[in-house]
């Protein structure tokens, strides 16, 4: 299980997602070349039993079935919208991405992560539903559509090497060329809700 969502994630990982794991329709040339809608590239349930909440840090660790720990951290301002856990608490949660990617056109602002969440702090199993949106601009340094290749200068101005594995995003490759800005999104979205809790 990786529910390590909120952490901040690297744009090199937005658009090796958006190359490597996209089945997207590509877009006509009168327009910058892109996804057409976004792409789900992972799906996943799972249930976990709550080991220990820091609420101050807003820290949550997790067991999975397999007796493997993550940590999930969820914003401050986030925490207030969401049901509260408790160690001992077993919850399911459904984990799902998707990715999109689109040639930005010149002069145009760069985009802008978001986050939101929301949920029921009562009932006998209340949820809640977090979203983030992590958008990245990175610079095209380098194209190879003999080995599906792309080479881009990431915003932390680190240059990363991408084999492009995917048909339609092997298409969306041969309209990219050194120079082109590319904008990526993945979103990731966490619902989750409390199965059962330990009497208080």
């Amino acid at each position: 299980m990786n529910v390590k969502l909120f952490a901040p994630r690297r744009a090199a990982v937005a658009l090796a997602a958006a190359m490597v794991g996209s089945v997207a329709a590509l877009s006509v040339p009168s327009v910058p070349a892109m996804a057409q809608a976004p792409v789900i590239v992972g799906n996943q349930t799972a249930t976990a039993i709550v080991e220990s909440v820091d609420h101050d840090a807003g820290m949550i660790l997790l067991r999975d079935k397999a007796g493997n720990l993550d940590t999930v951290r969820v914003d401050a301002d986030q925490r207030a919208k969401l049901p509260v856990l408790h160690p001992g608490d077993k919850i399911g949660l459904r984990i799902v991405r998707t990715i999109d990617a689109s040639i930005a056109p010149p002069g145009s602002p760069l985009p802008e992560s978001t986050e939101n969440a929301a949920g029921t702090r009562t009932g006998p199993h209340p949820h809640g539903m977090m979203v983030s949106f992590k958008r990245e601009r990175v610079k095209v340094t380098g194209v190879d559509t003999t080995r599906n290749q792309v080479v881009f200068v990431d915003p932390d101005d680190i240059t990363r090497v991408v084999l492009v594995r995917q048909k339609p995003m092997q298409e969306f490759l041969k309209t990219l060329k050194p120079g082109d800005e590319v904008d990526t999104t993945v979103m990731d979205a966490v619902s989750f809700s409390v199965l059962s809790r330990l009497p208080a």
